[in-house]
């Protein structure tokens, strides 16, 4: 039953959050729901051409089900169809891994990012929709932005109660997070690019957004000070040392985003600037997980202390945006 079990961990963690695992089985096997419930409580061994068919199912390695170790890894991936791509389909994505994390017992996120970490973004709307537009307009080529240039009252399709939800379940996760130095100075830089290219409307519209990532950055400052994540302008409603945040001072060579709760770990790597592949290979994610604590002990730590070392990172992007800004009326100086 031990491999039974181990299998339906990783179904598990592929499940949508609202979808339990003997339904899954029903549809999948062509089960009774007494036959489906029993074995997902494991009082029924699946047969060997269940396994296979699940396996196949859910492109998962009967290898590293039973042990054996190898040079492979399985990676599933989000695909975008550019003809039928939507902001709020890609968002849900995000909120549906959350959803999953919260149902379980217990939940920790780990993070390495070169720039700033994407959910943090989400305290600010204007921002998050901007990354989404640049990312549809500028990598994708997204035929339903080709013809926009963005403002700052632009939404596209975003709603404003998932930008909300997805932001919610966020700061209820307890998370280890590693940033660059230069963390702040992608965001920017993308702004005042996508201004010079023609694809923000006015001057003003990318100095509103220059002032934005300004108040983020206060805000992410508010939070590494008190050790806890808060949505901007609330109240904060978490535990203490629910964040715990890192300054990497060199350099951070892939975006990685790991998810550990009683149930599994899964691993999200980024890909093509904002879209992702993940995998729960166990040999693989444990590894990634001990490289990702060895990095912790070259790192710096700055939420509630180093209170030095904090104020020297957010003053330097703070310095960095009145560049930006200074660019924008015509004289570089980035």
């Amino acid at each position: 039953m031990d491999i039974q079990n181990k299998l339906f961990e990783q179904i598990k963690a592929k499940l949508s959050p609202d979808i339990p695992l003997g339904k899954a089985l029903m549809e999948d096997l062509g089960l009774s729901r007494d036959s489906a419930y029993r074995r997902s409580r494991g009082e029924t061994a699946l047969t060997p051409e269940e396994i296979r068919l699940l396996c196949t199912k859910y492109e998962i390695s009967f290898d590293k089900i039973l042990g054996v170790s190898g040079q492979s890894v399985t990676f599933q991936f989000n695909p975008i169809n550019r003809a039928e791509f939507t902001f709020n389909k890609y968002l849900q994505g995000i909120n549906d891994g959350f959803s999953r994390m919260a149902s379980q017992r217990w939940q920790k996120l780990y993070v390495s990012n070169v720039d700033l970490i994407i959910f943090q973004v989400l305290n600010v709307p204007s921002l998050m929709r901007f990354k989404l537009f640049y990312f549809a307009k500028t990598y994708l080529q997204i035929p339903s932005v080709k013809s926009e240039t963005f403002h700052k009252n632009w939404k596209g399709d975003i709603s404003d109660e998932l930008l909300r939800d997805t932001l919610q379940k966020y700061i209820r996760i307890p998370s280890v997070e590693v940033i660059s130095f230069e963390a702040g100075k992608g965001l920017v830089r993308e702004i005042v690019n996508s201004y010079e290219m023609g694809h923000i409307s006015t001057r003003e519209d990318a100095i509103y957004l220059l002032e934005e990532v300004e108040k983020l950055m206060k805000h992410n400052k508010a939070q590494a000070e008190i050790g806890r994540k808060f949505i901007m302008d609330q109240p904060v409603i978490t535990e203490e040392g629910n964040l715990s945040l890192h300054l990497h001072e060199t350099y951070i060579q892939d975006n990685t985003f790991l998810a550990e709760t009683n149930a599994y770990r899964m691993l999200y790597i980024t890909h093509n600037m904002m879209n992702y592949l993940y995998t729960i290979d166990p040999d693989y994610v444990n590894k990634s997980y001990h490289v990702f604590q060895s990095m912790l002990q070259n790192c710096k730590p700055v939420s509630q202390v180093n209170h030095g070392h904090r104020n020297a990172y957010y003053g330097s992007i703070d310095q960095f945006i009145t560049r930006a800004k200074v660019r924008l009326e015509g004289m570089d100086l980035m």
